[in-house]
């Protein structure tokens, strides 16, 4: 069996678009300018200011930056409805049992990426250039410019939960691809052809 075969048996949860979601959260957040909105613009706008007064301390090493950062960025996203978004249909047919280890999983997948990424940070700046507001549902829409002259699209899908109901994101969407809609495929591809079992045995693998 060559090297191209085992590859499309053994399907990685680690595609480069997915990954490229998350670190452009990282990178979005770390240092843009936002101004203050209604909405779900002042949740940006708090994680937006508290990030960049910890990156910028000049007594705090790359450890303690990374620990604070991920205090403050990290509440500001629903975890557990990014899970059910992810895992999509297949989340009906899963046990609680199941449903718990996997939002443990996944959330521990995205967790790891963020402080993993926190280094890639290298000047580059957002702004928020629109945001929508339908009830209980809003997406914030941002550009992001690296040092190149590069520009990147990216929205955040948001809700209101908890009480009192606060803006939590549940996908990030760079130049129109959706973070869980990605995730949703590889996942709904390791299920398909091998089995649920599979996908949490692989998750917890990467887990350690």
């Amino acid at each position: 069996m060559n090297q191209t075969s085992r590859k499309r048996k053994n399907p990685s949860l680690r595609s480069g678009r997915a990954w490229l979601g998350v670190i452009v959260v990282v990178i979005g957040w770390l240092a843009g300018t936002v101004s203050a909105a209604e909405g779900p613009g002042r949740e940006v706008d708090a994680v937006l200011r508290q990030s960049v007064a910890i990156l910028g301390d000049a007594n705090l090493g790359e450890e303690a930056k990374v620990e604070r950062l991920r205090a403050v960025v990290l509440p500001v996203f629903d975890f557990a409805e990014m899970a059910r978004r992810s895992l999509g249909s297949h989340w009906r047919r899963r046990t609680p049992e199941h449903r718990e280890e996997f939002t443990r999983l996944f959330t521990g997948l995205l967790e790891r990426t963020y402080t993993n990424r926190i280094s890639a940070y290298n000047g580059q700046r957002t702004k928020v250039v629109g945001e929508e507001i339908d009830d209980r549902f809003a997406r914030v829409e941002t550009e992001i410019a690296d040092r190149d002259g590069r520009r990147f699209k990216v929205d955040y899908r948001m809700h209101r939960v908890g009480e009192p109901a606060k803006w939590r994101i549940y996908d990030v969407v760079i130049e129109d691809i959706s973070l869980v809609n990605n995730y949703r495929a590889q996942f709904n591809r390791v299920i398909n052809r091998r089995s649920f079992e599979d996908l949490l045995e692989r998750l917890r693998g990467q887990a350690g």
